[in-house]
């Protein structure tokens, strides 16, 4: 009787993690396909220019500390 216990639950614990799986793939592939990025957002991703400003820093820098 045992190991007819443990072999269902092996069946079962498989057939779980293939359905999950299966489920978590098809719906990254789903995502992938259909996830779309607003002109709005990507604008908004445009990269920051590196260049720092001198001038300022060196403005900053004179400043008298109370």
């Amino acid at each position: 009787m045992k190991h007819n216990n443990d072999r269902d639950l092996f069946l079962i614990s498989v057939f779980t993690f293939i359905t999950v799986f299966l489920w978590i793939t098809f719906e990254l592939i789903k995502t992938t396909k259909t996830s779309t990025v607003s002109s709005s957002v990507q604008q908004l991703s445009i990269p920051i220019s590196s260049t720092i400003d001198t001038d300022t820093l060196n403005v900053l820098n004179s400043r008298k500390r109370y």
